[in-house]
């Protein structure tokens, strides 16, 4: 789903949809790991955002599919033919699990995803640990959740 972060840039992809190459503006692993959390914990549709310089990406992980949204950045009203709408039969336990997979594979890299010249390369690799240590909790949890046997309302 996300390729290995290089000079600041990765690219995103979901089953059925093309590749996108999000830029260091948006700290993908904490801020996208951070979402997918809170989406298992109360077991409600998440939001993930990326800058593709120009333009932005929104994915809305819902349920049983994800929506992607191609939009310009910029503040004029924007018209039909100016935004992208693109869909993905993965579900949000997918998501997750293929979340977890793509930053615990490239943790150091993630870390520095976004580097300001910080010194605490070392605690932030600790909260990231953290982080996707508790997504994968979760993953296990709720897994139950998206079998055969089980809906959302």
């Amino acid at each position: 789903m996300l390729t290995k972060p290089l000079h600041g840039w990765t690219d995103f992809s979901l089953e059925g949809t093309s590749s996108y190459g999000l830029s260091y503006l948006d700290d993908i692993a904490f801020e996208w790991v951070e979402q997918a959390i809170h989406g298992l914990e109360t077991l409600l549709p998440f939001c993930v955002k990326g800058f593709l310089e120009p333009g932005r990406l929104i994915c809305n992980v819902s349920y049983w599919n994800c929506y992607i949204i191609i939009e310009s950045d910029e503040r004029y009203p924007l018209q039909k033919e100016n935004i992208a709408y693109i869909y993905s039969h993965t579900s949000m336990l997918e998501f997750c699990k293929y979340l977890y997979m793509d930053i615990s594979n490239y943790i150091d890299e993630w870390v520095s995803f976004v580097d300001y010249c910080d010194d605490n390369q070392e605690e932030k690799r600790q909260k990231l640990i953290s982080q996707i240590e508790k997504l994968k909790r979760l993953i296990d949890e709720k897994e139950e959740y998206f079998d055969q046997n089980h809906g959302f309302l």
